[in-house]
Order: C-alpha cells, then sequence, then structure tokens
C-alpha cells in the first residue's frame, strides 16, 4: 500500500513510471519526470561557443570545471540526445580525466615520471624517464611537455600515446632544459593574439617585432609555421635557415 501510494503521488507529480513486468525485470522504472532540465539545441549550441573560447584559451584549470559541469548537467538531462551532445562538448571527452589530472599535478609538482610510451615510429612500447614540465592543450590535442634523461633533451609526449606510468619521484636530477628564444617580426598580426610566452619588443609602422620563449625547437617551428606569410624570422640565424628550408621541403612535397 505505501509503495503503491509513493508511486500515485509520483505519478500526480508528472513523473512518467512503467509497471513491473519481466521487461523490467519486475521492477518500476522512472522513465521521465518534470525536475529534468530542459536544455533546447539552440541552447547546446551557445554553450558551443562560449566553450571554444575557454577551450582555446588552453587553460586547463577552467577545461576540467567545465567537463565535470557538462557531466553534471548531462545527468539531469532526460532527452538522450541532448544528454549526448553535452558529453561531446568537452574536448578532454576522449581522454581519462583521472589520469590527466594527475600528470597535470606531476608538472605542478615537478616531479620524475618512469613511464611507458609508444612512439609513432617504433613498432614496440619503450620505457622513459621524463620530468613532467608542463601539460599543454593546442591543435586538440594533450601535450606532456619534459625533459627525457636519457636523451638529456627536452620532450614533447601526446598524452594519449603514454601507456602507463610505472612511477613518480620527487627527485628531478640534474635539468638542462635550454628554452628556444626566437625573434620575428610579424605584419597585420593582433597584439591580442600574442600567447603569454611571448612578448611585442617593439612596434613598427607595418607590423611588430616579437620574441617568444619555447619548449624546444620543434615547439618554436610549428609556432612560426602556424603564421605562414606574416612571420619573418629575424634570430637566431641558424634556426631562421631551418625555417627556409623546411618550407623548401614543405613546397616540394606539394609539388611532387
Amino acid at each position: 500500500d505505501i509503495l503503491r501510494i509513493d508511486l500515485n503521488t509520483l505519478r500526480t507529480m508528472g513523473c512518467e513510471i512503467t509497471r513491473a513486468s519481466a521487461k523490467t525485470n519486475y521492477k518500476y522504472v522512472l522513465i521521465n519526470h518534470p525536475f529534468a532540465l530542459n536544455i533546447t539545441s539552440e541552447e547546446i549550441s551557445t554553450i558551443r561557443k562560449v566553450y571554444k573560447r575557454i577551450k582555446d584559451s588552453g587553460n586547463l584549470v577552467l577545461m576540467f570545471k567545465y567537463d565535470e559541469l557538462f557531466k553534471k548537467l548531462a545527468n539531469y538531462v532526460s532527452d538522450v540526445e541532448v544528454k549526448e551532445e553535452l558529453y561531446g562538448i568537452s574536448a578532454l571527452k576522449s581522454y581519462k580525466i583521472n589520469f590527466v589530472k594527475e600528470l597535470f599535478a606531476d608538472c605542478k609538482a615537478g616531479r620524475q615520471l618512469e613511464l611507458i610510451y609508444r612512439t609513432p615510429e617504433a613498432k614496440a612500447d619503450v620505457e622513459k624517464s621524463v620530468s613532467a614540465l608542463k601539460l599543454v592543450y593546442q591543435n586538440d590535442k594533450l601535450y606532456l611537455y619534459g625533459y627525457d634523461h636519457l636523451r638529456k633533451e627536452s620532450v614533447i609526449l601526446n598524452v594519449k600515446r603514454i601507456r602507463a606510468v610505472l612511477s613518480r619521484s620527487s627527485k628531478n636530477g640534474e635539468l638542462n632544459v635550454e628554452p628556444m628564444h626566437v625573434q620575428f617580426f610579424l605584419k597585420s598580426f593582433g597584439v591580442s593574439e600574442i600567447e603569454e610566452n611571448e612578448n611585442v619588443i617593439e612596434t613598427q609602422k607595418d607590423g611588430v617585432l616579437v620574441e617568444g620563449s619555447y619548449h624546444n625547437e620543434f615547439v618554436a617551428m610549428q609556432r612560426i609555421l602556424s603564421f605562414g606569410s606574416a612571420c619573418t624570422v629575424s634570430t637566431p640565424k641558424d634556426f631562421k635557415q631551418k625555417v627556409i628550408q623546411k618550407l623548401k621541403d614543405m613546397r616540394k612535397v606539394y609539388h611532387e
């Protein structure tokens, strides 16, 4: 009698509840209720636009918070399609979020990691000893910036290629991390688009002279190439020649 009264009360309040049957393992199932969030497709579209600005900023602390927010909202939405759309907004949806947060904490603490990693070229996993320096979101991927103690150089590891972290240590050993400094001229470029590791050192009539500090040469090269023809490298000279050679190689590939 108490169960019947409770069920009828819930139905009166607007809840949709199935009857107990063999299909439901003789249980009552709550299908819908008036307390669910009603989020429209138009509102989902607005959320996506707002979140894009958060994602483009690369602020992982905010991205963690929004990932958690989307999951909480999805739990209170009854529409299956809207629920899936909410789950799909987060840029971290395809990552094991607890593992990513652990790596983020490793970088904050400056820990040395013994990990298993699979490079694109290797057929088997390799073991690495890496000091975690920074976790970065760029080009829709997460990367661990670190220092490889075996190779004695700065490295960038795709987080999805990290198979496992075997151990963590607070001892980083001797780090010989020298950032790559590049000066380059940008024409018709908004100062608001400069990253936090870049500084405008001179404003000229047709553009700005910028000095950037990058994790290693690979990151510097990617950044310079992203500007296209709007960028001219000033120093260092050897890096400038490498950029020129890279462009020649790229042109050769596309012309073949």
